[in-house]
């Protein structure tokens, strides 16, 4: 499974906000070089998620409006993905797409339970020195 460049980039907004905020569009891109094209696209994903919240005016920006203790990294894959699937044969319920199709059901059950247990505070939180 490939995580896509925008679920990447949310994770490094997210990591952004947890240690700060609020911050600009134009701050985050520029903290974590992000494209200008890819940063509004990425916020606004997240925020029609209710995973940011926007607050407009000069001391405005974005904001983590979720409660990253329980927000999972599984969700904010979703977020961007429409469908979560290891490969093409799982994407219809016919068991005998390939040969393989039931080993590749059992990988992506497991992928999907071990993002679902990666909350975001936990893989945001500084490393103890």
């Amino acid at each position: 499974m490939l995580i896509i460049k925008e679920v990447e980039y949310a994770v490094m907004i997210l990591d952004e906000l947890y240690h700060e905020s609020p911050l600009s569009a134009a701050a985050l891109s520029t903290r974590r070089n992000i494209p200008s094209p890819f940063i509004y696209r990425v916020l606004k994903k997240l925020e029609a998620r209710d995973i940011l919240e926007i607050r407009r005016g000069p001391k405005g920006g974005y904001s983590l409006k979720a409660d990253c203790e329980k927000l999972t990294l599984y969700d904010v894959i979703c977020a961007f993905e429409n469908t979560f699937i290891v490969t093409e044969c799982l994407k219809s319920d016919n068991d005998f797409n390939c040969r393989m199709h039931r080993q590749f059901a059992w990988i992506q059950h497991l992928l999907k339970e071990e993002f679902q247990k990666a909350n975001l505070s936990s893989l945001l939180e500084e490393d103890p020195e």
